[in-house]
């Protein structure tokens, strides 16, 4: 609602207002009479076609920046990974701060790849609703899979494969997939899908 959200930030309700408004422009958010702002869910069809953008792209892009770093170590890459692994060592795990650290690191890949172009392109068909809503079907074992997978794409990165690189980003991106398929029958991830959305 408005108000709760003037009240949380600290601001008066214009320019909450006028941001609501350009959310709204840009479909990132609908309004529902006396009930507020609230986020519409991507369909399984519109979210299937985000990880089919996602697999191409965020594949080539993981063997460009391969190439491009020439297998030196990376150093920002190894940082976000060490927030992840802390993100995912409480319990519950800071599921929010890793979806964050999660976005990070895939922009920190595109960014190595040095292809603005192609970066604006990802930017755009994974967008933070679409992250969020993937996320949100993630039981706390899919979490800590991610990370390893995370871990992997690191080392094909500094090891100069591009190839290995392309893989292990395209496993990644069908696993996030196949959980994403398989959400209406986990009750594993009902809570964590609470949470994440929250």
């Amino acid at each position: 609602m408005e108000r709760s959200l003037c009240r949380e930030m600290g601001m008066s309700r214009t320019p909450v207002r006028e941001a609501l408004r350009r959310l709204a422009a840009e479909g990132l958010v609908e309004s529902r009479p006396h009930r507020g702002m609230t986020i519409p869910q991507l369909s399984d069809e519109e979210l299937d076609e985000v990880f089919e953008v996602g697999l191409v792209l965020e594949s080539y892009m993981a063997a460009l920046a391969t190439r491009k770093s020439g297998g030196k170590p990376l150093n920002v890459l190894r940082r976000l990974l060490n927030d992840m692994r802390e993100a995912l060592s409480g319990s519950p795990p800071d599921r929010l701060w890793y979806v964050e650290l999660d976005q990070a690191f895939h922009a920190a890949i595109a960014g190595l790849a040095g292809n603005q172009r192609l970066a604006n392109m990802l930017e755009t068909a994974m967008d933070v609703r679409a992250l969020q809503q993937a996320f949100s079907y993630y039981a706390d074992e899919h979490l800590h899979r991610s990370l390893r997978q995370h871990e992997t794409l690191l080392m094909a990165i500094e090891s100069g494969d591009d190839d290995w690189a392309a893989s292990a980003m395209r496993t990644h991106i069908l696993t996030g997939r196949a959980i994403s398929h398989d959400h209406e029958t986990s009750p594993a991830a009902d809570a964590a899908r609470a949470s994440v959305s929250a």
